[in-house]
């Protein structure tokens, strides 16, 4: 299935239904207590049964220790089967924190400077670029959910742009932050669209003239399907490998990540999550387009060891991936005073929010509507796949569940309250 088809059918996932399935729950560690972390399957039960979610995964891990593993409910509407443990789910924008520390590594190993112009990788980016202004008293543009996906009409009539050129070139750093200006959420642009069989190669280069949306810096705005695509061919470039390769042999291999790739093995394929009852699931052996923006499938356990060794200031099995002060970079405010709105990361509201590199921060817990601490980071996979690193307890969450769009939101917030509410400190 490529992109387009892949985007048009998550628009229309958005319905859910309750389910039993089977559930694996395992003996919390020391530094929770027993008792409050067995509300997590409270938690998913009651939003199960009320039909918001048709089942989920989560996993909590302390110190480097997983406390808590449960499995509960069904893959999807229309389809019984159970979730398990060790499901693997297309992790959507899960994706871009991956495709973030790949950049950082190589930032690391000093082959990318962040600050660097896009055109110093990919030289058809330094053609030059117009920002699109809507003019005053024109109707708004209109909206449209996901990339790829054009409104039939202009609700208010059509949208009238005035072309201005852009005053600065795209950065790796405003790819990283959301703040280029290319493909935001929610705003149509008529862009090349990935055909089966092009790779980052032979499609990167087509979005070098790609109408902006606002100036470089300016403003932060959610490139959902495109910005970092661009970043995985920023990858290959500076690497001299494939995104999958330097991925496999950089970063999941050494990880212990066994099931994440950009499709599944096919003989993983009974493990995989489908996007819909019947809907094919890609194959990793074929495929060849890399999106470092939604593309990666996993499980929350792989998942789980990416997020520990951020936890872990870079480094797992005696090996370090990123620096500790690369860590800290990327997990603090990257974007100073600027909001994060046009995208509310599903279901939490962009006040208390800041955004780092490739990963949202919480600031004020209370304004962004969750209990999880000041200074942890993390991020949202349409709104129903999210994970957080807490620093100060060292402590990592992962939650998966098997639709798209806002339903898994009420879960999410009662497994963080959960979770913060059965920890014991010494």
């Amino acid at each position: 299935m490529n992109r387009i088809a892949t985007y048009c059918l998550l628009a229309a996932l958005v319905g859910t239904s309750g389910a039993n399935a089977q559930t694996t729950v395992s003996k919390p560690e020391e530094g929770f207590s027993t008792k409050k972390l067995e509300l997590i399957h409270e938690a998913l039960k009651l939003h199960i049964d009320n039909g918001q979610i048709p089942g989920g995964i989560v996993l909590v891990a302390r110190n480097g220790k997983v406390a808590y593993l449960e499995a509960q409910g069904a893959e999807g509407v229309g389809n019984p089967k159970a979730l398990k443990t060790d499901s693997i789910f297309l992790l959507a924008s899960l994706s871009k924190p991956i495709t973030a520390v790949a950049i950082l590594m190589l930032a690391d190993e000093g082959k990318i400077d962040i600050d660097d112009p896009v055109s110093k990788y990919i030289p058809e980016f330094g053609a030059p670029r117009q920002v699109r202004v809507v003019k005053p008293g024109s109707p708004p543009p209109p909206y449209t959910p996901l990339p790829f996906v054009l409104p039939e009409k202009a609700e208010f009539g059509p949208v009238q742009y005035e072309m201005v050129p852009a005053t600065q070139p795209i950065t790796v750093r405003n790819l990283l932050t959301h703040t280029s200006g290319i493909q935001i959420f929610g705003v149509p642009n008529d862009f090349p669209q990935d055909k089966p069989g092009d790779t980052l190669a032979t499609q990167i280069p087509k979005l070098a003239g790609l109408k902006l949306e606002f100036q470089p810096g300016s403003r932060w705005g959610y490139s959902n399907g495109v910005g970092f695509d661009v970043l995985g061919r920023v990858v290959e470039v500076a690497s001299g490998m494939p995104f999958n390769r330097f991925l496999q042999e950089r970063l999941f291999g050494p990880l212990g990540m066994k099931d994440t790739n950009f499709g599944v093995a096919r003989a993983s394929i009974d493990r995989a999550v489908p996007l819909a009852p019947h809907a094919p699931v890609p194959v990793a052996e074929t495929t060849t387009y890399f999106s470092g923006s939604a593309g990666l499938w996993s499980t929350v356990t792989d998942y789980s060891h990416f997020v520990q060794m951020l936890l872990d200031d870079g480094s797992a099995h005696g090996h370090r991936f990123l620096k500790p002060e690369t860590v800290k970079l990327m997990s603090s405010n990257q974007i100073g005073p600027l909001l994060m709105y046009g995208y509310p990361p599903m279901g939490m509201p962009p006040e208390g929010l800041k955004f780092g590199l490739g990963v949202l921060t919480v600031d004020i817990p209370l304004a962004s509507g969750t209990q999880v601490p000041a200074g942890s980071f993390g991020w949202d996979g349409v709104g129903s796949r999210r994970w957080w690193a807490i620093p100060g307890k060292h402590i990592a969450i992962v939650m998966m569940a098997p639709l798209f769009g806002p339903g898994a939101v009420a879960m999410q917030r009662d497994v963080e309250s959960a979770v913060m509410s059965a920890i014991i400190d010494k």
